[in-house]
């Protein structure tokens, strides 16, 4: 995911406050479960994927990661072989471990770059947002709202 061009300046966003919750290391099949409920998406060699998690390949992709979302929750899995390092961003709840992220948006590849493969339209029909934790070890989360 790349932020799309602007004239504001790059690094404008909109801070917001959510509940980051560290689920840890999860082998495919329980990163599948976690998933349930989900609109996911990845970038392989075959292009970029955004699909219904119970759509999600039995074998985890060939991918580093994969972003996922639902309308209370954003997840995070870096994908290690048959595992994933997983997180799940709560934005504007304030129980939990509260953090501040950077909301900006974002939009998958340009479509005649050829980063990540073939785009679906569905990749384009989209508005992606960018929920980014800075700090010595940030993360980026993504979500799609409504266009």
């Amino acid at each position: 995911m790349t932020a799309p061009p602007t004239t504001e300046p790059r690094h404008t966003a909109q801070p917001v406050l959510a509940r980051l919750e560290r689920i840890g290391r999860l082998d495919w099949p329980q990163a599948r479960s976690l998933l349930a409920g989900t609109t996911c998406a990845w970038a392989d060699l075959d292009g970029f994927h955004v699909t219904k998690a119970d759509q999600l390949p039995e074998e985890p992709p060939q991918s580093t990661h994969l972003w996922a979302w639902d309308t209370n929750r954003c997840l995070r899995l870096r994908i290690d072989g048959a595992q994933a390092l997983t997180a799940a961003l709560h934005p504007g709840q304030d129980d939990g471990e509260q953090v501040r992220v950077h909301l900006r948006p974002g939009t998958p590849w340009a479509r005649d770059d050829k980063q990540a493969g073939p785009l679906p339209a569905e990749a384009h029909a989209l508005t992606f947002e960018l929920l980014e934790l800075p700090g010595p070890t940030p993360a980026t989360f993504v979500r799609a709202v409504a266009p």
